[in-house]
């Protein structure tokens, strides 16, 4: 796939839209498919999973839950809320190759 920028988007809580509980990085080139990955709760882990993202990114009724920001504001909310480092946009891409190849729609299969 030829090299995009990721575009980044915070999750709020469904019932608290002050309180930020992920973050999504996604690619959305064009006419192909949308490339999403997420920081996962219940994983604790980076994830390829645009079948989760999608509706806060596209669904009307979900657009409250999600909020824009820049690759600076995505890096410290990683940090100071999540509590953990969000990915280079390389290693995105390479975790968005990986669940393409897959077919991991929601993520991983857990093992």
């Amino acid at each position: 796939m030829t090299q995009h920028n990721f575009a980044y988007k915070a999750i709020l809580k469904s019932d608290d839209r002050s309180t930020i509980t992920s973050l999504i990085a996604y690619q959305a080139p064009g006419d192909q498919r949308l490339r999403a990955v997420i920081w996962s709760v219940p994983r604790q882990q980076w994830i390829y999973a645009p079948n989760i993202a999608a509706p806060i990114l596209y669904d009307d009724q979900e657009q409250d839950r999600g909020r824009p920001v820049d690759r600076q504001t995505a890096e410290q909310i990683s940090r100071d809320i999540l509590h953990t480092e969000l990915p280079a946009e390389s290693t995105l891409t390479e975790l968005s190759d990986e669940g393409e190849r897959n077919g991991w729609g929601y993520g991983p299969p857990r093992t």
